[in-house]
């Protein structure tokens, strides 16, 4: 992207990229290249501003002095050279095209809600459908300080102002900022109609740095307040949360998925919203939890409560074993289930507590002529069973769930 570099080059910067522009700059057009499809000019000034927050203190850095023509000549370069790549690539963005098309399908566009305006407000928040939100700065600064230093920084000539107050041009929809907007004031809030708008939600909070509202979000969603992922939806959870970087809804929705089969039958259109490594993350979480469950599977050892049974005595017999040994009807309902977890980690669901319970009951019914093992049952079966249940769960819920950076895992 050359054509666009040259517009700014020889600019004094804290750093600088080898192309001698500075490196936010550079990094900025770096994602621009690699999806040109996300492409949005009001990113650059965010880009911008978290730059300019971050060297403050550096007198070496002329970036928060850039004049507003240089940014408006940059951004039309820039917007030249991204239509111009995708004239010359519209074949090989196809897939690009059906992603974009599934997300429209998950967060389609309505019309645009009714303007959220406050007595005396004195900054607007623009969408990127072009509803106009006018709202108190410091209410904004408060949220966000991030955000409530946008108005202070070069915009384009045509959104300076509208009625003597700033505008701050956003990339989210007005549909999102409606119900951000809703949340920094005491009212009533806009609730988003699916799990997966409050993951837009909760990283457009992100993305600001607004902790307070993301923690506000999160307690709504935890209370029944905001919806949360049901069935299937967790695949879909799981994707949207691992690219925009929400590590509790990640790790929250990997284990969701657990509960279900793991195919691409199953996973259908879903699929075209995983990034690669998320996708091989999470296949590689479900083959771990496997491995856990399969383990706690293994016969418990020595059980004392079952040494009444006949087959189990005559067992210990035959092998020469002074200890108690479990009833072959509970060795071969554990060794069935580790069998079916290592064939069927993939096609099957891997919520074997909540269904083991139930061929316990299956497997007792069959060695009904046993009187010791239906006494044993009737004395301290269940409770034998409710430990392998709870023991099943916690090799679930402990097995941690990689981030993108985590190496360790």
């Amino acid at each position: 992207m050359s054509q666009a570099d040259g517009t700014i080059a020889g600019l004094r910067c804290a750093e600088l990229s080898s192309a001698q522009i500075p490196r936010w700059l550079d990094q900025y057009i770096e994602s621009i290249g690699k999806a040109p499809d996300l492409f949005d000019y009001a990113e650059l000034n965010i880009a911008m501003a978290r730059h300019t927050k971050d060297t403050a203190n550096q007198p070496s850095c002329e970036c928060a002095s850039i004049p507003s023509q240089t940014i408006r000549e940059f951004g039309e370069a820039l917007t030249s050279v991204v239509e111009g790549s995708f004239e010359e690539a519209e074949s090989a963005l196809s897939l690009v095209h059906e992603r974009e098309n599934l997300q429209a399908h998950i967060n389609p566009t309505t019309s645009p809600p009714e303007t959220f305006n406050v007595p005396d407000a004195n900054v607007i928040i623009r969408s990127s459908d072009l509803v106009d939100f006018r709202i108190h700065k410091s209410v904004l600064a408060l949220a966000s300080p991030f955000l409530g230093d946008l108005p202070s920084l070069p915009r384009t000539s045509d959104s300076e102002s509208v009625d003597g107050l700033p505008v701050v041009e956003l990339p989210e929809d007005s549909e999102l900022l409606n119900s951000l907007v809703s949340l920094l004031y005491p009212v009533c809030p806009v609730i988003p109609n699916s799990y997966e708008k409050v993951l837009y939600l909760l990283a457009a909070c992100q993305k600001y740095e607004m902790v307070s509202v993301l923690s506000s979000i999160r307690a709504k969603v935890k209370c029944g307040e905001f919806p949360e992922p049901r069935g299937v939806e967790a695949f879909t959870a799981y994707a949207i949360a691992a690219s925009e970087g929400l590590v509790p809804e990640m790790e929250s929705a990997a284990r969701q998925t657990l509960d279900h089969p793991m195919t691409f039958k199953a996973l259908g259109k879903r699929l075209r919203l995983f990034e690669g490594w998320a996708l091989r993350d999470l296949a590689s979480f479900r083959r771990r939890c496997r491995d856990r469950l399969i383990a706690c599977l293994d016969p418990p050892g020595p059980s004392s409560i079952w040494i009444s049974c006949p087959e189990a005595a005559s067992r210990a017999s035959l092998e020469y074993r002074q200890n108690p040994v479990l009833p072959e009807w509970i060795i071969q309902l554990l060794s069935r289930n580790q069998n079916d977890l290592k064939l069927q980690s993939f096609t099957r669901s891997l919520d074997i507590q909540s269904k083991i319970r139930g061929e316990y009951f299956a497997a007792l019914q069959s060695h009904g002529h046993c009187c010791s093992c239906s006494a044993v049952h009737m004395k301290n079966g269940l409770t034998f069973f409710a430990e392998l249940e709870n023991k099943l769960a916690q090799a679930r819920n402990k097995e941690p769930v990689r981030l993108p950076n985590d190496t360790n895992v």
